[in-house]
């Protein structure tokens, strides 16, 4: 019996390291889909119980792990449940505009004829600005920037409390909060000038405001004290941290090509590892009895079929490198998350399939991003 070198026994033993390192993370994506419709599966039974409160968050995180049209229709369904008509509303739409660019036209109906309904009772909130406002104002909802391009005009919120806050360099900072509880109402916030003061990294709320609610933080003032004219003491100051950002919606780009990838690997490493066996197992001729007579006929020829089996494992070797230079990138292109933007899918043009390029030295796969 011949011995596989052990060059070639390292080399494959790398590349089956390598190749098993890969298909944890594909592990790692089949597990996120169980993890993801587990929690839908439970939020099902609690949107079934009532319990709307409770089947929303878990609907969030399913659609975060695995996005699908479906999840992101019972959320909706499940803020309108919970009063959250904005968020209910503006989800509804991304449904309608997802399910087009599916085909699903049954389903964009029905999403568009929940948004109609939701939108009388939408509370619009419009935030203004004076029109010599400083070109670094910042203003704020609930923690969130409000963009120049949203000032004057009105925009759905939830209904509950809202705060508006707004700063500038060199500007005492401004903040104002509201009670939305009317269905339909139109409501109008206008951010006065900022006068000059104390810049707006040194405080979150005006100093003369009312005193900071139960449980907040109180900065006291940092640096050597200013002088006052009045000889009052510094009022404590509330620190409210911003509202994290909303999470983008995203996918994996082809689950189909995710999954093929994944297959034509593991069937590469199968390849690899019988081939690797077939080359460790091909019977050694050594010795004068190798020797092959072709004028004698009754010569033994069986030290000559060694050249058959290594040949067999040699293929089996490079079919398994080739199966596995396409699954590898198949698998990572296809695994990849990119933002979901169902009102832009229907115009968009996919982009061209991954092309298999084999040379008399070489394979590999090219594609275009």
């Amino acid at each position: 019996m011949t011995s596989l070198p052990v060059k070639h026994l390292g080399r494959l033993l790398a590349l089956a390291m390598f190749l098993a390192a890969l298909l944890s993370g594909g592990r790692d994506a089949r597990a996120d889909t169980a993890a993801a419709q587990a929690l839908f599966d439970a939020a099902k039974q609690l949107m079934a119980q009532g319990k709307y409160a409770d089947a929303c968050p878990k609907l969030e995180e399913s659609q975060r792990l695995d996005p699908g049209i479906g999840t992101q229709f019972n959320l909706a369904a499940c803020y309108e449940q919970l009063g959250r008509t904005a968020s209910a509303w503006s989800m509804f739409l991304e449904v309608a505009g997802a399910s087009r660019a599916a085909g699903q036209l049954e389903r964009e109906k029905v999403a568009r004829q929940r948004a109609a309904a939701l939108e009388p009772r939408l509370i619009r909130l419009t935030i203004t600005a004076p029109a010599d406002s400083p070109a670094d104002l910042q203003v704020k909802r609930d923690g969130a920037l409000v963009g120049r391009a949203q000032w004057g005009t009105p925009v759905p919120v939830d209904p509950g409390k809202h705060t508006v806050e707004a700063s500038a360099a060199g500007r005492a900072p401004f903040a104002r909060s509201m009670e939305l509880t009317r269905a339909g109402a139109s409501e109008t916030l206008a951010i006065p000038p900022l006068p000059a003061g104390a810049p707006a990294r040194d405080a979150a709320l005006p100093p003369s405001g009312p005193a900071a609610p139960a449980g907040a933080a109180v900065l006291p003032p940092s640096g050597p004290a200013a002088p006052r004219a009045s000889g009052a003491p510094f009022a404590p100051v509330a620190a409210h941290a911003p509202a994290p950002p909303a999470a983008p919606l995203t996918k994996r780009r082809s689950k189909g090509m995710m999954v093929t990838g994944i297959v034509l690997t593991s069937l590469g490493t199968i390849a690899l590892l019988g081939g690797g066996l077939v080359i460790a197992s091909t019977p050694s001729c050594s010795g004068d009895g190798c020797e092959y007579d072709s004028s004698d006929p009754f010569a033994d020829d069986a030290g000559y079929e060694e050249d058959g089996s290594e040949g067999a494992g040699v293929g089996l070797v490079v079919g398994g490198l080739v199966l596995a230079g396409v699954g590898i990138p198949l698998a990572i292109i296809g695994g990849r998350k990119v933002p979901v933007q169902p009102e832009k899918q229907a115009a968009s043009t996919p982009a061209p399939p991954p092309e298999l390029v084999i040379g008399p030295r070489y394979a590999g796969l090219r594609w275009s991003m």
